[in-house]
């Protein structure tokens, strides 16, 4: 291993049911570790939460503010293994924001991907019942205890507003590197400095996330869908359209298959009885390898989602498969797709979807996919990330160069 290579040590807190955060942190991981990095990895799984004693769930709330088994982790690791650089992706529910202090205490740059917006919104989202809301970042924190934004908890919301107050007032935030995803998102972060500095505008940068090339053909299984269908993949829930693209499958009767697990899934259930649709297919929340060979056969990629989103890493993983992406005209997903070039976008509705997949099935197909692979190889490739990545490193210092 060459020497000069700098040792990370990469924190990521996993949600109860997987997303892209978690494909994010495992792909950068594993793209570090190619070019001859060290990595270490501090991860610590909501899932946890579920199996602990009623006691230790009332504690939760406090040790969302800040983790003393965290902060003592942190400083151990990066002092046995001789850590550069801690690079951060989620810290919600147990990691807490303790890790960005415990590499201060070691003296270590440290650095967060900005995944979501919830150092602005404590719901992370900007949407609140079925429309986008920015109050707290316009007014204040307390915005979202009106409207108990978090999980429709009023607790719940108040323990997170009161973390995202607290490491602002602390200015912890000063000493850490950001890396938002799009311009878009850097907009919304530097909103923190409206009435005094929170962020050092110096340290916030930007890179877009990246997906792995398939290293074979995804060939389909006699256990899995029949084409043609189109896929949908993501968490079951309004935030996401999931109702709306069942009610345009409802309309159309094509083959859609839904891949992802939610608070919707029981409702989604029913109306799937009710309607008797039998091309449209909740296939459960499934390992990343089974979602892309479903992906990489499918007609297009559909998504709805109702926020702004952070970024869209299954459309980038459409792209790097040739599949065209039939988007939502709207926030960063909307971004990310090019109208009739890599796929195809619609307004708000389920008629709006119908008719862009009926203008869909007029084009050609092939040349949608490839012109969406060509944007992955010149934007969302592995190397180029690579190298924005150490641009970043770099930037931020520590460690070996």
């Amino acid at each position: 291993m060459d020497t000069q290579k700098k040792t990370i040590l990469i924190v990521h807190n996993k949600y109860r049911i997987p997303g892209g955060e978690d494909v994010v942190a495992e792909n950068e991981a594993r793209l570090l570790a190619e070019h001859g990095h060290r990595v270490i990895r501090y991860t610590r799984d909501n899932a946890e939460i579920k199996r602990r004693s009623r006691f230790s769930k009332l504690l939760l709330p406090f040790e969302m503010q800040f983790s003393l088994r965290t902060y003592h982790d942190v400083r151990a690791l990066i002092r046995r293994e001789g850590v550069d650089i801690v690079h951060v992706h989620n810290t919600l529910h147990l990691v807490s924001p303790s890790v960005f202090y415990a590499a201060a205490a070691e003296k270590v740059p440290v650095v967060q991907t900005v995944h979501n917006f919830r150092m602005l919104c404590p719901a992370g989202t900007f949407y609140r019942r079925g429309h986008v809301c920015e109050d707290c970042a316009a007014k204040g924190l307390h915005c979202s205890l009106q409207h108990a934004c978090y999980r429709n908890d009023c607790l719940q919301t108040a323990a997170v507003a009161f973390m995202v107050w607290l490491h602002r007032l602390t200015g912890i935030c000063r000493n850490v590197h950001f890396i938002c995803l799009t311009e878009f998102n850097k907009e919304k972060l530097m909103k923190l400095n409206r009435h005094r500095k929170v962020i050092d505008p110096g340290k916030v940068y930007v890179k877009p996330n990246f997906t792995l090339e398939p290293e074979k053909r995804e060939v389909l299984t006699k256990s899995l869908p029949k084409k043609p269908y189109y896929v949908v993949i993501g968490r079951l829930e309004k935030l996401k359209g999931s109702d709306l693209i069942a009610k345009a499958f409802a309309r159309n009767r094509k083959h859609v298959v839904f891949i992802g697990q939610g608070e919707m899934e029981g409702a989604l259930c029913c109306y799937i009885s009710r309607n008797h649709l039998q091309k449209v297919e909740l296939a459960g929340q499934l390992s990343h390898e089974e979602a892309m060979r479903i992906l990489a056969n499918a007609e297009a990629l559909i998504t709805a989602s109702q926020w702004y989103e952070t970024f869209g890493m299954t459309v980038i993983e459409a792209y790097a498969r040739k599949v065209p992406v039939i988007a939502l005209d709207f926030g960063n997903i909307g971004d990310l797709v090019i109208d009739g070039v890599t796929g195809i976008k619609f307004k708000n509705s389920a008629d709006s979807l119908n008719r862009a997949i009926k203008a869909f099935e007029k084009m050609d197909r092939t040349e949608l996919g490839e012109n969406a692979y060509r944007i992955y190889r010149e934007k969302y490739s592995k190397e180029g990330n690579y190298r924005r990545l150490m641009e970043i490193y770099d930037a931020m210092g520590g460690g070996k160069s």
